[in-house]
């Protein structure tokens, strides 16, 4: 059977509060001008196809977030009940997949599509409240948890993939992959998941200290360019 998407919804995702795009079952073209989103378009249909928490973990979770709706609750009451998801949901044709179908979607129709969701990880409330109470407190990127299941509510990911793609993308290309790998697994092997999410709050808090503090007078004399620390996952701890 012929796999086609008929829908795909954006919530909280880069420039995207909200957004909806209906697409046609043969050939689509996204036209527009530079910075319109048509890349953060493709870009989310890749991710919930693909089914990698590494591709988000490698993106960081911190650049993929809508940053109007990150700025919004950390000048609001910083209530753990309000901190925003990112949701990604494509909507498929009928697949004859039980697997598939269901009302795991936000229009709460039974039908068959794939949803990735981004959402603060209850396990850890009492960690992510004392971050939010802390008079400087950064967002807590690293407490959220990344999902990627149908609209049945079956996790997929990994080998276990629905749908065949390609995104073609040079800039994707990685040359210090193994490098990066190893590090990661020598780190992962001597820490526990509670250890690794605030080692990661606390480098990136540092990170932002630095760019306030140390570069607030040569960002001065900057009328269009602000110098920065680089925050996604390339340049985290692990790496």
């Amino acid at each position: 059977m012929t796999k086609v998407i008929n829908k795909v919804k954006l919530v909280n995702f880069k420039r995207f509060r909200v957004f909806t795009l209906g697409l046609q079952p043969e050939r689509n073209l996204l036209i527009g001008d530079n910075e319109s989103g048509k890349s953060t378009i493709l870009q989310a249909i890749d991710l919930v196809l693909s089914g990698s928490r590494s591709k988000v973990d490698t993106l960081g979770l911190e650049n993929l977030m809508n940053i109007d709706a990150v700025d919004e609750f950390l000048t609001s009451t910083r209530d753990y009940g309000a901190l925003p998801q990112l949701q990604i949901e494509i909507f498929l044709n009928e697949q004859g997949n039980p697997d598939l179908n269901g009302l795991n979607n936000s229009d709460g129709v039974m039908c068959d599509g794939l949803v990735l969701r981004c959402a603060p990880m209850d396990d850890y409330s009492s960690e992510i409240e004392a971050v939010l109470k802390e008079a400087d407190a950064s967002f807590p990127f690293e407490y959220y948890s990344i999902k990627f299941v149908t609209f049945a509510g079956e996790p997929y990911g990994g080998p276990r993939r629905y749908l065949r793609h390609l995104l073609l993308d040079g800039a994707s290309i990685n040359n210090e992959y193994a490098t990066r790998e190893y590090v990661k697994s020598v780190y992962r092997a001597t820490t526990e998941d509670s250890e690794r999410h605030k080692h990661k709050n606390e480098y990136r808090k540092h990170k932002k200290l630095f760019r306030d503090d140390i570069l607030k007078d040569i960002n001065a004399k900057l009328d269009y360019y602000q110098f920065a620390i680089v925050t996604n996952n390339r340049s985290n701890l692990e790496a």
